[in-house]
């Protein structure tokens, strides 16, 4: 890596992840930020698979833990935030492929289906990449990451979801190694910039993919920043109120969720369908929470922050929140 601009690029996408690591282990909301940076790749994961997948579709758990919807038709979502040893998707094809949650194909064709290849010819595919992979120059391991995505959607080893297949394991060799990315930051980056990565020359994608980290994280950056802003809000409102009940626990449930609704409400904090509406509506009259579905019942809520990039993208993810750990849950 001699070229001078290419290592500023470099490491200016290594000092993003940098910053991404910090605030995961110094936000005051590093809980509900998680979940959404989650959110946001598994649907530019979907984007770059040419397909889409609504926020609202997610389901999260007690835990934390992000559930997607049935429909969504994403290839090989089961390997998003998924762990694998590097030396599986170096040299070990059926581990790769179980992985991502390849299954025969084969076997479940149907009259009107494309035909697909078996899964042994799979394997065997996916194992001339690996040699083919093993022959590359030494290269640090965000490029190296680059060159491995690409190389993979190029050749097409399975012959469908290959692209979204590239990001995943091209992701698993650079920000994949930190909790920085579930999978999806470069395709994140991607998405945020409309690049023509599918047209780029292999020296051109490796500037492409740095560039996409670096602004897949600064729009992961940037949610912390602006859900940091709105707990700071939400904090102070119902520090002043004289009877805040159990608010603070629905906006800690709100701000960790895409939507929620009164039954969510009343079945995580315990309490009747009654109170879980007057505590809803309480926070909407406040201003911190919106009423998004319109209806007279089965209403849906979501804070006021919006997933979107911000225009500027320039947050200061290194400055002390000054929030404590009032919205943290650990």
């Amino acid at each position: 890596m001699t070229d001078n601009t290419l290592l500023v690029e470099y490491a200016d996408a290594q000092a993003m992840l940098a910053r991404v690591e910090e605030r995961q282990r110094l936000s005051p909301v590093r809980r509900p930020w998680k979940i959404r940076c989650f959110i946001a790749e598994r649907q530019a994961l979907a984007w770059i698979d040419a397909t889409t997948i609504e926020a609202d579709a997610f389901t999260v758990d007690g835990r934390g833990n992000v559930s997607g919807a049935d429909f969504d038709l994403t290839h090989w979502r089961r390997a998003v935030g998924a762990p694998i040893a590097l030396d599986i998707l170096r040299t070990n094809p059926s581990g790769l492929l179980d992985w991502l949650g390849v299954e025969d194909a084969s076997t479940a064709a149907t009259p009107w289906a494309v035909p697909l290849l078996p899964l042994a010819d799979v394997q065997l595919r996916v194992e001339a990449w690996q040699k083919a992979m093993a022959a590359l120059p030494p290269a640090p391991p965000l490029l190296y990451g680059a060159r491995l995505a690409q190389s993979w959607w190029v050749r097409t080893p399975i012959g469908r979801g290959d692209a979204v297949a590239g990001f995943l394991i091209g992701d698993r060799h650079g920000p994949g190694r930190s909790e920085a990315s579930s999978g999806g930051l470069a395709a994140l980056g991607f998405q945020v910039s409309g690049a023509a990565w599918k047209a780029a020359t292999p020296a051109r994608f490796d500037r492409l993919w740095l560039h996409a980290i670096a602004l897949g994280a600064r729009h992961h950056l940037d949610q912390e920043q602006r859900l940091r802003g709105y707990a700071e809000r939400a904090a102070a409102h119902i520090a002043a109120r004289r009877r805040p009940g159990r608010l603070r626990e629905v906006i800690m449930l709100a701000m960790a969720h895409p939507h929620i609704g009164s039954r969510l409400v009343a079945d995580r904090l315990d309490i009747t369908s009654a109170g879980a509406i007057k505590l809803l509506t309480i926070a909407t009259e406040a201003g911190l929470l919106v009423e998004r579905s319109g209806q007279s019942s089965y209403r849906s809520y979501a804070i006021p922050v919006s997933s979107l990039p911000s225009s500027s993208l320039t947050p200061d993810p290194l400055a002390d929140p000054g929030t404590g750990n009032l919205w943290t849950e650990g």
